[in-house]
């Protein structure tokens, strides 16, 4: 019965911060959402801090389990199992608005950091093995190190999918991810484009 009620008050929770934000949201207005006590509240989460952790560690566990079954089913084509990740991600970074992000980032410096280290290593093991799967199969060059297109991949990836970025860009986070991620598999040329620039001598 314990665990029920957690897994409620975390669910029911994580929409209202990420519809909210963090600081906008009280202990009471938890309480009033899902239908239970202060009390029964503080019980099972002693603060707003502890249940935010809670909720970035769901996160986490969800998506990796949910990657985890696409990266490893070799049977799928290397680049459908991208395209399936990158799917899997949009679709849980919908309910993120940059309002809760940027709340997370400069009032639970730790949650971020916890949250920036995941996205660094979970994505870090998704492109090793697209890279290492797409070269066997001659998709991607094998002159690119393994490491130099990880690098950049991180770079790109810091450097746009910060809630700053969302707000400038007035995009949410799926469609910023989505972006990113065509620019650096597929660039900004066209094949006319392409075709244009290799000519020019």
């Amino acid at each position: 019965m314990g665990n029920q009620v957690r897994a409620r008050i975390v669910d029911l929770s994580r929409d209202l911060f990420f519809k909210r934000g963090f600081t906008r949201v009280t202990m009471d207005d938890l309480a009033s959402a899902c239908g239970i006590s202060k009390k029964t509240l503080y019980v099972n989460f002693p603060s707003k801090e502890a249940l935010i952790r809670q909720i970035i560690c769901q996160i986490q566990e969800d998506l990796i389990d949910q990657v985890s079954q696409i990266l490893n089913d070799s049977t799928i084509p290397v680049f459908e199992r991208m395209k399936d990740v990158i799917n899997v991600v949009s679709l849980q970074s919908l309910q993120f608005a940059p309002l809760f992000l940027e709340d997370v980032k400069r009032f639970q410096p730790k949650s971020w950091k916890d949250l920036q280290n995941y996205k660094r290593n979970s994505i870090a093991h998704a492109v090793r093995i697209v890279i290492r799967d797409g070269q066997e199969q001659g998709y991607i060059r094998k002159s690119l190190p393994e490491d130099f297109i990880i690098h950049i991949c991180f770079t790109l990836i810091d450097t746009i999918l910060t809630p700053e970025t969302m707000f400038e860009l007035s995009m949410p986070f799926h469609e910023v991810f989505e972006n990113a991620m065509s620019l650096l598999f597929e660039g900004v040329l066209t094949d006319s484009g392409r075709k244009g620039i290799y000519s020019v001598e």
